[in-house]
């Protein structure tokens, strides 16, 4: 995969130290919920970086276990990790064995999912702004009319954070009644079975009297296009994380939008941050490193958060131009309506 670094990774990446003690850094990863599609592009901008330095990439996959990825995080420390990047589940399951982690001088970036624990530094992408684009590529398409809501997991403090700002966004159009919420579920774990099942309920209960959808993530909208186009029914949807499956929908006309996350460029990012906990950095003076106060009254973290932008069939070419998806995998089984990048 033929991705351009952001001047900013490519900043970092060179401050980080040469020689044997680079060489020698083990670097484990604890995947959550490894089976999305979106975590293997991830899982490769953390590699490539981490092997460009000359470091080991060990890993373990929880699939959507709570008390697996404990167990994950504990062996991954047994098997000799000098940092650990977590991509953990919700909830306060992690919380123990991360401050554990901590006290042994294992320092601990959370990728993408916030882990609420002081020294724990935090790489994401910035989720008000994903809430606030999310609020206002539904407004561009269904400026009126009854909206369905499916949110990710209410332990998400991501969750929450998207959906704060994405409801400040909306408000005026709330109060003023020209959209109505008919139907507002979170689903556990951000589960695509559980997205479809929910917006089928939604649909009975309203009579399919539903003039668009917004879905907090990708993998959720896989489910409920499949639940729409099963009821003969074609309204905007949005999605999250930019996945190649969900630019596919969108040049097919099966999903309106999505916000793209460079899960690549992330990835790149979170691996030069461990590589710099594990030379012995202060998550302070990590190049770029700024601060997040972590809601309700928790800590405030060390962080860097990445930008996020709106992708709908007007500009998929833009995923293409730095290789995150490809032409094929865009245009794949597209006929009608072909979007510009697949003429």
């Amino acid at each position: 995969m033929n991705i351009l670094k952001s001047t900013m990774i490519v900043a970092l990446a060179s401050s980080l130290g040469a020689g044997a003690a680079i060489a020698e850094t083990i670097v484990g990863v604890s995947w959550y919920k490894f089976a999305d599609e979106r975590w293997k592009i991830d899982e490769a901008g953390i590699k490539s970086v981490v092997e460009a330095a000359g470091a080991k990439y060990i890993s373990a996959d929880a699939n959507f276990s709570a008390e697996k990825s404990v167990a994950d995080i504990e062996n991954l420390i047994t098997r000799g990790a000098d940092v650990l990047i977590i991509m953990s589940g919700v909830g306060d399951s992690i919380g123990p064995v991360v401050t554990r982690a901590l006290a042994e001088d294992v320092p601990v970036v959370a990728y993408d999912q916030l882990i609420p624990v002081p020294g724990t530094f935090y790489v994401s992408f910035d989720a008000r702004s994903v809430g606030n684009e999310l609020a206002a590529g539904m407004l561009e398409v269904a400026p009126e009319g009854n909206y369905a809501i499916i949110k990710g997991d209410d332990g998400d403090p991501n969750t929450h954070q998207m959906f704060g700002a994405y409801t400040a966004s909306m408000q005026s159009s709330y109060d003023s009644g020209a959209i109505k919420v008919i139907g507002e579920q979170f689903v556990d774990s951000w589960r695509p079975e559980t997205a479809k099942d929910t917006i089928e309920q939604i649909l009975t209960a309203n009579d399919n009297n539903v003039d668009a959808v917004m879905v907090m993530n990708d993998g959720m909208a896989s489910g409920v296009s499949k639940a729409l186009e099963e009821q003969g029914l074609n309204i905007p949807i949005s999605g999250q994380d930019g996945a190649p499956g969900a630019l596919n929908r969108i040049a097919r006309g099966q999903q309106t939008f999505t916000i793209w996350k460079n899960a690549y460029g992330l990835g790149e990012m979170a691996a030069t941050v461990a590589l710099q906990l594990a030379e012995g950095k202060a998550g302070s003076d990590v190049d770029g490193a700024g601060k997040f106060q972590v809601p309700d009254g928790g800590p405030e973290l060390d962080a860097i958060l990445l930008p996020v932008d709106r992708i709908d069939a007007s500009n998929l070419e833009k995923t293409v131009d730095v290789g995150w998806a490809s032409v094929e995998r865009i245009c794949a089984g597209v006929t009608d309506n072909a979007p510009a990048v697949c003429q």
